[in-house]
């Protein structure tokens, strides 16, 4: 998806026009989280609560180069949808961050036919990246990168929605990466999936793709409930499991496992449930091949 760049100024006025507003706006169809803590939070900046983050309909427009007059979900050319999908605040490396990530159907007509090359139903994960800065003696934010596709997920049109109920979690690589957990919940067929969508932040260019500061590396799966299917003492009995996330040993690209221990129930035969323990838990490793973590 290609989009021009504006001039650093206009960026940077943009930039200051959100700090009025919160960044964690979501959309209509997604409800978004609050600013979640981050691996180095008990370090942040004091001063860092006097500078708000970007506005949502600033991200769109850094992003998409198309006004939406201040909405956080419209159409651009071509006929798809942009939406401001979550915003998040991270400190990495002594350096305070904010990216702002949107999202985007793949239209009737598609400048570069990157729309086209989607998987059906999917959208496509924009993102805009700002680092704190100063501007005579007062901290403002400086735009870092902007990527139309980092990613696709979702179904029908529509991302997996934020999940408020869970926190954010990061880890910090060897060589100044940082992996980035975002809570997800999609509804399919009467079960409520719970996932964490999973991002890396390359501002070094330490991995393959030079080109690219954030990639989306797949979702992995933590707990369910088919409370809206289920039919307790029938045919399918209720089941509910939370899954606990945890970063572990290095693999693959020296990006951390990752650990989702299980908790609650599984539906273990017809009409039977049962409960889920230690040895349930799954290790998810990401795969250099594939770009994503698999089971």
């Amino acid at each position: 998806m290609k989009h021009s760049k504006t001039t650093m100024a206009v960026l940077l006025a943009l930039a200051l026009a959100g700090c009025s507003q919160q960044g964690s706006t979501g959309t209509a169809q997604t409800p978004a989280a609050a600013g979640a803590p981050t691996v180095a939070e008990q370090s942040k900046d004091a001063g860092m609560t006097d500078l708000k983050p970007p506005s949502a309909d600033s991200v769109l427009y850094v992003i998409y180069q198309r006004d939406g007059d201040g909405a956080v979900s419209y159409e651009i050319d071509g006929g798809a949808m942009v939406s401001y999908w979550y915003g998040y605040p991270f400190d990495l490396k002594g350096r305070h961050y904010f990216t702002g990530f949107a999202t985007s159907t793949a239209g009737e007509d598609s400048e570069d036919g990157e729309g086209e090359m989607m998987e059906p139903g999917h959208v496509a994960i924009a993102q805009a990246t700002f680092v704190k800065a100063e501007d005579a003696g007062k901290p403002t934010w400086s735009q870092v990168d902007t990527d139309g596709y980092v990613g696709e997920f979702g179904q029908n049109d529509q991302p997996d929605a934020i999940d408020d109920t869970r926190k954010p979690l990061s880890q910090e690589t060897a060589d100044g990466r940082l992996l980035l957990a975002l809570p997800t919940r999609r509804f399919d067929d009467g079960v409520a999936q719970a996932s964490y969508a999973m991002f890396l932040f390359d501002p070094d260019n330490v991995d393959d793709l030079s080109f690219r500061k954030w990639g989306y590396l797949g979702s992995v799966l933590a707990g369910s409930d088919n409370a809206a299917a289920c039919d307790e003492g029938k045919v399918m009995p209720c089941a509910a499991s939370t899954g606990t996330l945890s970063f572990e040993a290095p693999g693959q690209g020296g990006l951390p496992n990752v650990k989702i221990a299980l908790a609650g129930k599984e539906i273990s035969a017809p009409g039977k449930t049962r409960d889920l323990g230690a040895e349930d838990a799954l290790t998810y490793r990401f795969d250099t091949k594939e770009g994503r973590y698999l089971p």
